[in-house]
């Protein structure tokens, strides 16, 4: 999935999360099952992280960001920092650790790019959610 969509799946994730310490987990799971899902992503990472910062800026901005939700979106993002490095030529594909970008956990298969504009008005919906409801 696009970073984005990471970022409000790990934000909601957090925000849900019972305890402080549930979120961290909560937002790594959601990278997992997000992954597992067919997806397309945005080909230039320099978008994605654009596109990544603008929707933290909107939860800030918006009074949502708890503690909680920043677990949940920095443990959320913390398994795409091998994607970054394996575009970047740092490191190989086999030397991806993260179990849904080792193919331990099947990836999900290449979506149309309609997939993208899905994730866009999905992860909005989310940040609405959240600014909406508060911290």
């Amino acid at each position: 999935m696009c970073l984005f969509t990471h970022v409000a799946a790990g934000a909601i994730a957090g925000a849900l999360s019972p305890t402080l310490y549930a979120a961290p987990i909560l937002g790594l799971a959601s990278h997992v099952v997000l992954d597992i899902l067919p997806h397309r992503d945005i080909d230039r990472m320099r978008y994605e992280l654009i596109l990544a910062v603008i929707a933290i800026a909107a939860i800030a901005l918006g009074g949502a960001l708890s503690v909680k939700v920043s677990l949940g979106i920095a443990f959320a993002l913390i398994p795409d920092i091998e994607n970054l490095l394996w575009k970047l030529g740092a490191i190989r594909d086999d030397q991806k650790v993260f179990p849904g970008h080792r193919k331990f956990l099947p990836h999900g298969m290449v979506a149309g790019g309609s997939s993208i504009g899905l994730q866009m008005a999905g992860s909005a919906a989310v940040i609405a959610f959240l600014i909406r409801r508060g911290v």
